[in-house]
């Protein structure tokens, strides 16, 4: 089905040490366009391999994630 396909393949990304914006918007769902807005902030995990290609260590992104969810809501 749909559903373990999708659970199939967020399980293979949460192994992968690097991921694409695409990914990490599927991390985090929420669209691509946030997630290169999300880039340019300070506190984000993002780098540029090459000139133009964004990477996000996962890693990095999980602990990202966990301040953020601390924050309260505003």
């Amino acid at each position: 089905t749909n559903g373990n396909r999708r659970e199939y393949k967020m399980t293979q990304m949460h192994h992968k040490p690097v991921l694409t914006p695409r990914e990490a918007a599927e991390v985090l769902q929420v669209s691509y366009k946030t997630v290169l807005r999300l880039a340019k902030r300070k506190d984000f995990p993002a780098f540029k391999a090459g000139e133009k290609k964004i990477r996000i260590p996962a890693d990095m992104l999980q602990e990202w994630q966990r301040k953020e969810a601390a924050k309260p809501l505003e």
